[in-house]
């Protein structure tokens, strides 16, 4: 029986171990940090069909539930859409992760925590684990470690800083519209956008990203203090987030790229629980089928097909607002809400795929004004 080794044991790489083992492979896990979900790096907002469509019961983990969101130009246009039913959860990313842990030790998926990945040659994984150098052989590696995977950077280590952004975000108490998500297309988050993820009507989650050249803390700072926002800060993060274009090769002979690792970001808005854990389902079934029916590897990019598909879209998306200055983007919104977008995405909106939509936007009669915007992001 072939030997498989995850590295990385965030969601993807659990969902990933736990499938493989649970159909009877040989499968093991390592991890750098000693405990599964910290240090927390997401915002947490995951989309209610994604959780439906996977299976994922987050009752453990569920903060809230939101309803829409408020999307703002620069100089404060505003496009809402918001539905009667929750689209969107909002969790906590370390009982989310955790989880996944307690179902990969309910699985009895060998893991090691606290244990590097330093470097890897051919079927060799050398690791540091307590200040000790170790050896680990193994047949098939999946890299899921995460935006600056180690893995990757062994098999594709020319990856420009321009595919990734900066981002910085604060828990903080206030005053909030516990349903809406707000999003805010601000001169300080250059590169993507300014949030405010509530938790409940008194603690959100704010925060901003920003190219890497950038400090983001500082102008998450300016972005509060525009806004007037009156906050008691309850703690802080940050993390780097993958926002390019989707890597169209994921099988490097024995190792798979999955998560964030594998770029299955959305670059829209930086979120990639849901891709993630549907690239992971597709990892697993890639490494089964090769060692049941001795299938390639490399079928894996064919299973990833529909998943990029909508990063395609994403990126698209996010490539056309970044080449707006500060004016065409509130001509944008401007053009939008005046063709009835809002409507439109209160009834066909998907958070995760993009493609569900755009076909029946350029449909759509009332939204033909838009035609020259959509063809640039279809």
């Amino acid at each position: 029986m072939s030997m498989i080794t995850i590295v990385g044991a965030g969601p993807v790489g659990l969902h990933t171990a736990i499938s493989l083992k649970k159909n009877g492979f040989d499968v093991s896990v390592i991890e750098e940090h000693r405990e599964i979900g910290k240090p927390v790096q997401c915002a947490g907002l995951i989309s209610k069909n994604g959780c439906k469509e996977l299976g994922l019961n987050i009752e453990e983990a569920l903060v809230n539930e939101i309803k829409g969101a408020r999307l703002f130009s620069p100089s404060g246009v505003e496009l809402s859409i918001r539905k009667k039913e929750t689209i969107a959860f909002v969790v906590d990313r370390y009982k989310f992760d955790q989880a996944f842990y307690k179902k990969a030790v309910k699985e009895n998926v060998p893991m090691q925590l606290n244990t590097k990945l330093i470097d890897i040659r051919k079927n060799s994984l050398f690791l540091e684990s307590q200040g000790h150098g170790e050896l680990k052989k193994t047949d098939i590696i999946v890299g899921a470690d995460g935006v600056s995977s180690i893995v990757r950077h062994v098999v594709a280590p020319e990856i420009p800083q321009e595919n990734f952004v900066h981002a910085y975000q604060v828990r903080a108490k206030g005053i909030f519209n516990p349903e809406m998500v707000e999003v805010y297309f601000d001169e300080s988050a250059k590169g993507l956008f300014a949030w405010i993820i509530p938790e409940n009507s008194s603690t959100a989650r704010i925060g901003l990203a920003v190219p890497m050249n950038e400090n983001p803390a500082d102008n998450l700072k300016k972005f509060i203090e525009k806004k007037g926002l009156v906050l008691d800060i309850l703690d802080k993060s940050s993390a780097m987030i993958p926002i390019g274009k989707p890597m169209q090769n994921l099988a490097f002979g024995n190792i798979l790229l999955a998560g964030d690792a594998g770029f299955h970001t959305k670059a829209t808005t930086g979120g990639g629980i849901i891709l993630g854990l549907q690239a992971a389902n597709a990892c697993s079934e890639t490494i089964m089928e090769h060692i049941k029916n001795r299938k390639s590897l490399s079928d894996y990019n064919k299973k990833l097909s529909k998943i990029n598909k909508e990063l395609a879209i994403h990126w698209k998306i996010r490539s056309y607002l970044n080449g707006l200055e500060k004016q065409k983007i509130d001509d944008f919104f401007l053009k939008a809400k005046k063709a009835g977008i809002e409507e439109f995405l209160q009834e066909h909106g998907d958070m995760d795929n993009p493609s569900r939509f755009m076909g029946k936007m350029l449909r759509s009669p009332r939204l033909w004004g838009m035609l020259p915007e959509l063809l640039k992001m279809v």
